[in-house]
């Protein structure tokens, strides 16, 4: 009589737990601590919690978080600068439209969900931690010098164009926002948001060229 495949295969060594690298298991702890901090906030979010679903001890956290929860927000803000900046697209090769669609769609795309990445980095934008505050302010220059990549040709808009930009930005995530709120269509999203943006351009460039 033929065997079942469970009958004819060996059974599956035991292994003890799964030694790490140190960057290994950091990431680890951070990708634990993203949705937890997503979802109780900076303020409210269990150390235990993260540890649990880390399967690790607190006391591991703290070998890797020092200074504990402001560690951990800073560490899982970083990640979700990344998240949201990493891959925007500015190939030449792809048409300015297609590429400005694509970026918008994307950043819609954490908005809606939400996102954890998004909540966390919107999060981050009202903190008062220095060191948050820069972290947030070198992805906002990540995201400017792509946008005047793509729009202006340049990765370094003239000051008054990044003043215009910086502005945008925040008028973005508002609007992204209110639209998950209020349920409002995320194609009429991508179009609003691309025309603003071409407006935002256009005032900046009347201004510089009549020497305001």
């Amino acid at each position: 009589m033929p065997t079942s495949p469970s009958e004819t295969l060996p059974a599956p060594a035991s292994r003890g737990p799964r030694r790490l690298s140190r960057d290994a298991r950091r990431t680890q702890l951070i990708a634990a601590a993203t949705p937890i901090v997503a979802k109780d906030g900076f303020s409210d979010f269990s150390l235990d919690e993260v540890a649990a679903r880390a399967d690790v001890t607190r006391n591991l956290l703290y070998h890797y978080f020092p200074e504990g929860r402001n560690d951990i927000i800073r560490a899982v803000a970083e990640q979700a600068g990344h998240t949201l900046t990493d891959g925007w697209v500015t190939d030449e090769s792809i048409p300015l439209a297609e590429r400005l669609a694509t970026n918008n769609a994307r950043m819609v795309a954490h908005a809606m969900e939400p996102s954890d990445a998004w909540v966390i980095y919107q999060l981050a934008r009202g903190s008062t931690d220095p060191e948050l505050r820069a972290a947030i302010d070198r992805f906002t220059d990540i995201v400017i010098s792509a946008v005047s990549l793509n729009n202006l040709g340049t990765d370094d808009p003239p000051p008054l164009a990044r003043v215009a930009l910086k502005g945008y930005l925040g008028f973005f995530g508002t609007v992204l926002d209110e639209a998950r709120e209020t349920g409002t269509p995320p194609e009429t999203l991508v179009n609003l948001l691309g025309e603003t943006l071409t407006a935002v351009l256009d005032a900046a460039r009347r201004q510089t060229g009549s020497g305001k």
